[in-house]
């Protein structure tokens, strides 16, 4: 941008020099504008097509945001990428028209992939999205959203943190960016000063205190005796949902009160409620719909096939 360029993604990771990025930074920040040229760029979209784009934000930040978010997305933008990177020929210049900008709670995103997905969800069900920025609460009926039970509380990256203070004790983890961190939690080892570490045990105490500190709190505030005689259904996505330490706790804790289900590909739930939402305003074949999900730890694009 500028004068200047960045790497990003899993070049940033291995190529880059300690990555760091804020969470839940501000859309019209630095880090945003990248990582939402970055995703359009790999979409692999035709130069100047129209592009009606959906992104979210948490809860927690939505209405703070989201004027900020459609201001600055939309527009025309110029993006520059270097293709010999990766041994490919070309330009690298990218003009592209983003002519519509909608933005939604993170949530409500994954309430309206369920919804108009494959799965066509109807009645009343919780969903509760474990991010690693934030953990997104909602509540959602045929008649709507449950305003109530909208909720954001820290993310996984809370876990990860415990994890680092644990590891810190014995080691220095100076190096390591939260990114860096977050991978190794997910692999469940880590190699320092060339030894590899088993870190499954400790990342297991971790998720435990995560949930104890964290997740109970804020999921018992939701799932209430007023909004349990509306459903006892409980979906759950977001990449913490991977995590069976995690599953296990909310389980033991929900399993013998309401019907407790993981989601197909729950990292991608929310990008497909972008997506779904984006086709909405498409009344014609002017326009290319797409949704943008720019997530702390990864971020993903969805286009329809047709």
């Amino acid at each position: 941008m500028g004068e200047q360029w960045y790497i990003c993604g899993k070049l940033a990771l291995n190529e880059g020099n300690s990555p760091r990025r804020p969470l839940n930074a501000s859309p019209d920040s630095l880090e945003c504008q990248l990582l939402f040229k970055a995703a359009i760029l790999s979409s692999g979209v035709s130069a100047n097509t129209p592009l009606m784009v959906t992104v979210g934000l948490p809860n927690s930040t939505y209405r703070l945001y989201r004027e900020t978010a459609e201001q600055t997305l939309r527009g025309k933008h110029i993006i520059q990428s270097d293709p010999g990177v990766y041994g490919e020929e070309g330009s690298g210049t990218l003009p592209i028209d983003v002519t519509q900008v909608d933005v939604l709670p993170e949530i409500v995103s994954c309430m309206v992939a369920l919804r108009r997905g494959e799965s066509c969800e109807r009645g009343a069900f919780f969903i509760f999205s474990f991010g690693f920025g934030t953990l997104e609460t909602g509540l959602s009926t045929d008649e709507g959203v449950v305003e109530n039970a909208m909720g954001s509380a820290p993310g996984m990256h809370y876990a990860v943190n415990i994890l680092r203070e644990q590891l810190q004790q014995t080691h220095d983890l100076s190096f390591q960016s939260m990114q860096q961190l977050d991978e190794a939690f997910r692999n469940g080892y880590l190699y320092i000063n060339r030894r590899k570490y088993d870190l499954q045990g400790l990342r297991k105490k971790a998720i435990q205190t995560y949930y104890a500190e964290i997740v109970s709190p804020a999921l018992g505030e939701v799932v209430n005796d007023r909004n349990l005689a509306k459903s006892n259904r409980i979906f759950l996505c977001g990449g913490g949902a991977h995590y069976g330490d995690l599953i296990d706790c909310i389980l033991e804790e929900f399993g013998d009160i309401a019907g407790v289900k993981i989601v197909e590909h729950p990292e991608s739930l929310a990008v497909k409620g972008y997506l779904l939402n984006s086709m909405r305003y498409i009344q014609d074949q002017s326009k290319l719909p797409m949704g943008i999900d720019i997530g702390n730890i990864q971020t993903r694009v969805a286009l329809a096939e047709n």
